[in-house]
């Protein structure tokens, strides 16, 4: 008997949930991963005994999950049967007595869809839209998150905040997102040794659940995408913006380079970001864009026990143009109180027309729709003859070239008689159609060729996959009617390139999986403004803040947008509402203009000179300058949390030239000194601006 123990730091009480019933004996069960199921044990079977119980129905064992177990009271994990039907599996294990729950191990798939380039935030309509039109198509003004507004009141943070991403992996290499990428800081990177103890050896930046491995490195694109809508850097002139650009990613990766992959690994990668969370990284939401058929008790008793660490679980609500009150998809279909489920809009601020609904079930909605984000460097494939270039499509998993030059000969369809003696170390010219494509490309490396192209079979473009990671030599598509024109133009020298462009960093996507980011990231910059709030707390700050839209109206349960301005303001007074808790306490309404500490100060100067409203003493103001040796000591009273800059100039008046002299960056609280270093020979005059984020 073996069996993989995957390690936990902490034991929690599961509160008892609904039955959920067998899965055996169902007519049409959601894709699934077959020959495994997730089980549950009766109370009193123990890890060793339901090893035993497992081997006596000719099943493994394979994982137990100990968080999930220790909540439970009862063992929980996943077992596989080598040769069964899931089918055959849960039918047999529903008559065993020591069994309490069996189910299968879902298919989840990736919501997302594959459009164009670019890297002009101007065309992150989403955050900002002033009506341009984002590939071809016009929006409307103010149909935005307003993302700037509300970042004009954010609170100033130095608390780490964390958003996993349970995707395809995240490229933690991209300019864009590289410097706010989580680092355990209690893992030592490549050296194959679990550090810090938690059972997963260098998991720096998070973990391959898929490969089992310390490098989610992204497999597709993705999980890049997501997270740069997440928390792609800001203010640094490169690409685009995260909706919280100071928060950092932990990459959980559980696909290996297709759409389709186990709930066995997200619920393994839901659990490592409990675990986390509960030896203290601030993990506050977790973004699940992806979904399938199927009810698991095993995957919704994780995203529970991410709820009870303090993680709100963000998830997309799918692209099936369908209502999931009458047709669930999961997990966006389980129905937590530590969970938020988004559609789609798009820049008019309609519903978008692939985005689900469902007026019980979808809670809030948020830009899906050219939505342009972080990618892995996209691939530039081509076959070039003389002075002319056909442009191609790589193949998954193929392998690259940034030269191939060599003759190209006719193979026809790929088959092993197809291939002459002379494309040994050339370029092969395949058809498309009758075997699979991996077929053409091994039979065309048993043959010598250096390279492939296989042209379409209708007139459509065409992309295609070689199945998985392999030793492959390069592999191009390319339209019918350019391999028809090169095949009857042989013989031929041609070029071969398929590599990765370094510039091709960026994307438009649309999905639902574009717009839950956006809610993922806007949970984050929640809990930077509210960091005392509990995640049911910031799901209701999210949901009670939204813009109405006549479209979402009886499609989601807010029918609304996501507002981040909103969020942090919500009486939408102009004051942040953290600020106005920190004064007046959050029940409190404040008026704006009102001068409760009688300084002549009304309470909206006071917020943007960053000085108290309630003690008339408090204001920016320089206390004096004083001689002192070398020079002038300056000093004075200042705000709690504002950057203050200390200016000074020869001269007043309106054509008074004034120079930064001192800036407190980061911001230091309450008073400053300055010593202006030669300056007592000389006059002078000296002010302080006040500087809001």
């Amino acid at each position: 008997m073996r069996f993989t123990r995957i390690l936990f730091a902490v034991a929690l009480i599961l509160s008892a949930g609904p039955a959920c019933g067998w899965a055996a004996g169902v007519g049409g069960i959601a894709a699934h991963v077959e020959g495994e199921v997730f089980v549950r044990f009766k109370p009193g079977v123990d890890l060793l005994g339901a090893g035993a119980v497992m081997a006596g129905h000719s099943l493994e064992l394979v994982t137990e999950y100990p968080l999930l177990s220790s909540r439970a009271g009862k063992v929980m994990g996943l077992a596989r049967g080598s040769g069964r039907t899931t089918v055959e599996i849960l039918e047999d294990l529903a008559k065993e007595p020591l069994v309490e729950e069996a189910e299968p191990n879902y298919l989840r798939q990736l919501f997302g869809l594959n459009p164009p380039n670019d890297s002009l935030f101007g065309q992150l309509w989403g955050l900002r839209n002033a009506g341009q039109p984002v590939r071809g198509l016009g929006g409307l003004a103010g149909a935005d998150i307003r993302f700037v507004e509300a970042w004009s009141m954010a609170r100033p943070s130095t608390n780490e905040i964390v958003v996993a991403v349970v995707d395809s992996g995240v490229d933690y290499t991209h300019p864009d997102l590289a410097g706010n990428m989580w680092v355990n800081s209690r893992e030592i990177a490549g050296d194959g040794i679990d550090n810090d103890g938690n059972g997963y050896v260098d998991d720096v930046h998070g973990y391959n659940f898929d490969g089992a491995n310390g490098d989610p490195m992204d497999a597709l694109e993705h999980g890049s995408h997501v997270s740069g809508t997440i928390a792609a850097l800001g203010n640094n002139g490169l690409g685009v913006v995260g909706v919280n650009y100071r928060a950092k990613i932990m990459a959980l990766r559980v696909s290996g380079g297709g759409v389709s992959f186990s709930s066995s690994a997200v619920v393994e990668a839901v659990q490592y970001a409990a675990m986390m969370a509960a030896k203290g990284v601030n993990i506050v939401a977790l973004n699940a864009s992806f979904g399938g058929g199927g009810f698991s008790s095993t995957e919704e008793a994780a995203i529970r026990a991410a709820g009870d660490a303090g993680i709100v679980y963000c998830a997309a609500a799918g692209n099936d143009t369908s209502n999931n009150d009458s047709t669930p998809t999961y997990p966006a279909s389980y129905r937590l109180t530590n969970m938020i489920v988004v559609a789609a809009t798009d820049s008019q601020d309609l519903l978008a027309t692939f985005s689900n609904f469902g007026v019980k079930s979808v809670d809030i909605a948020a830009p899906g729709v050219s939505v342009l984000s972080t990618t892995p460097p996209g691939m530039t494939s081509f076959v070039q003859v003389a002075s002319t270039a056909y442009t191609g499509n790589a193949f998954e998993f193929a392998g690259t070239t940034t030269g191939l030059t060599g003759s190209i000969h006719d193979c026809g369809l790929g088959y092993t008689t197809n291939f002459p003696a002379a494309v040994r170390g050339n370029i092969a010219l395949i058809g498309r159609g009758t075997i699979f494509f991996s077929q053409k490309v091994s039979n065309a490396m048993a043959a010598g060729a250096a390279g492939v192209v296989i042209y379409n079979n209708t007139t459509t473009p065409f992309t295609g996959t070689l199945g998985s990671v392999g030793d492959w030599i390069p592999a191009v598509a390319i339209s019918q009617a350019d391999g028809l024109l090169l095949k009857g133009r042989l013989p031929l020298v041609g070029f071969l390139f398929s590599a990765k462009h370094p510039s091709a960093i960026y994307q438009y996507l649309d999905g639902t999986s574009m717009a839950a980011p956006h809610v993922s990231g806007a949970v984050a910059f929640a809990a930077m403004n509210f960091p005392g709030e509990t995640p049911p707390q910031r799901v209701r700050r999210i949901l009670a803040n939204v813009d109405p839209l006549p479209g979402l109206s009886g499609k989601v349960v807010t029918g609304g947008r996501l507002n981040l301005l909103r969020t942090v303001d919500s009486d939408g007074n102009g004051l942040p509402d953290w600020w106005e808790a920190t004064y007046f306490g959050a029940s409190v309404h404040v008026v704006p203009g009102a001068d409760p500490d009688g300084d002549g100060l009304s309470n909206m100067a006071e917020y943007l000179a960053d000085t108290s409203p309630v003690d008339g003493t408090s204001r920016v103001r320089l206390a004096g300058v004083q001689p002192a040796a070398g020079g002038s000591l300056i000093n004075w009273a200042a705000g709690r949390e504002a950057r203050q800059v200390l200016q000074r100039a020869a001269s007043l008046g309106p054509n008074a030239i004034w120079e930064d002299v001192w800036t407190n960056q980061p911001p230091t609280p309450l008073n400053g000194t300055f010593l202006e270093v030669g300056s007592s020979n000389r006059a002078g005059f000296y002010r302080l601006r006040v500087e809001r984020p």
